[in-house]
């Protein structure tokens, strides 16, 4: 089954979908989640605050996108384990740091001085200071943190303590260990599975893609084996294990979902190297030095430049797909070649082997070549 969320205005009526990010009237743009509980609401609203603005909690609800049957949300404050006061300097203390910077990035370990994270040292610092890192939105506070916990040459910073997003405002914590630990990029083995279960939400309606499932996921019977067209051959070898067709197919079809992206790949690309890119120049033209805040302005750019970077490198790979590949194709070949196959004996001297240890073969086939 697939939900939305939605939200309905108390003075007109009208019902707008979430779209990941933002909200829209077009039901065709509506996010998805496969069950009410990959709905996130309490974490949607803290990294997308100002989309959310003023909105009521109680006028959202998770819309069951095949029965129409709608519930409400559960919101409630997220619990987490509080740290030691003696551990934690007071960052309320220093209230104007963090009035539109609210996010930061924290190290604790039991019986030392908490330690913040800093961009520009690459390296967790003690002290509260200009030189600590702090981020406008959540969102970009987590980027930074999943680059901190996947980067190995950092790992012994914070081996063997906690390290989360802080409100520098609240003084409080932003995400839990469990949320932090999904952070931590998957092994070799967990990617595997992910883009098997990928492959297997793509074009879950098309009866194409329901045959192709039944086929690669079942192996024929000794009814369907013939002997008629079998001829000598050698049989070279391959490593199953390695290119299992359940995992080919995944892969492939984890590549067409992907492709789908390249429009707004590209769009969001030459956003990034026009607007955005105007912007900060434009800053720097316009804004005298003693006015501007270096350091954050330095690494808020730094940011947007690598961010710009996985954009571009992305799309160089979905535009050479779209050139090389065409999904239609490959989707009408499957479905030629496969959705009808029969099963039959080819090499006569594996047939005859074959046939002497299968007990039942005697009993439906009255000829033993």
């Amino acid at each position: 089954m697939a939900y939305a969320l939605i939200y309905t205005a108390k003075s007109s009526g009208k019902t707008s979908y979430w779209a990941n990010p933002g909200f829209t009237g077009n039901g065709k743009r509506k996010y998805t989640w496969d069950s009410p509980k990959d709905i996130n609401f309490k974490q949607l609203k803290a990294k997308y605050p100002t989309l959310f603005g003023n909105k009521s909690n109680d006028r959202f609800e998770i819309l069951n996108l095949t029965n129409g049957q709608k519930q409400k949300i559960t919101y409630q404050v997220r619990q987490v384990n509080k740290v030691s006061k003696e551990a934690t300097p007071p960052l309320a203390t220093h209230p104007k740091m963090f009035r539109k910077t609210p996010y930061l990035i924290v190290l604790d370990r039991k019986g030392q001085p908490r330690k913040y994270w800093s961009n520009s040292q690459k390296a967790f610092v003690n002290t509260v200071n200009d030189r600590l890192s702090r981020w406008k939105e959540l969102s970009a506070a987590e980027e930074s943190l999943r680059w901190i916990v996947n980067n190995q040459q950092l790992k012994a910073q914070f081996s063997g303590g906690t390290i989360t997003i802080w409100n520098g405002q609240t003084n409080q914590p932003v995400l839990s260990p469990s949320e932090v630990a999904r952070l931590v990029a998957p092994q070799p083995t967990q990617v595997v599975n992910q883009v098997v279960k990928q492959a297997q939400k793509v074009s879950q309606q098309s009866p194409t893609y329901r045959a192709l499932d039944q086929h690669f996921a079942q192996l024929p019977t000794q009814a369907d084996l013939k002997v008629d067209t079998a001829t000598d051959d050698e049989l070279p070898g391959i490593d199953l294990s390695k290119y299992d067709p359940a995992l080919v197919f995944g892969a492939a079809s984890y590549l067409i979902d992907a492709l789908k992206e390249q429009k707004n790949v590209n769009q969001l690309l030459k956003r990034y190297d026009g607007a955005v890119l105007q912007d900060y120049l434009h800053v720097l033209e316009f804004v005298g030095l003693d006015d501007l805040d270096v350091d954050e302005f330095t690494a808020t750019f730094q940011e947007n430049r690598q961010t710009r970077r996985q954009i571009k490198n992305l799309s160089l790979l979905l535009n050479a797909l779209a050139q090389s590949f065409e999904p239609n194709k490959f989707w009408k070949a499957l479905e030629d070649d496969s959705a009808s196959n029969q099963y039959h004996f080819r090499s006569a001297s594996t047939a005859k082997k074959l046939q002497k240890l299968i007990k039942s073969y005697g009993e439906t086939n009255t000829n033993d070549d």
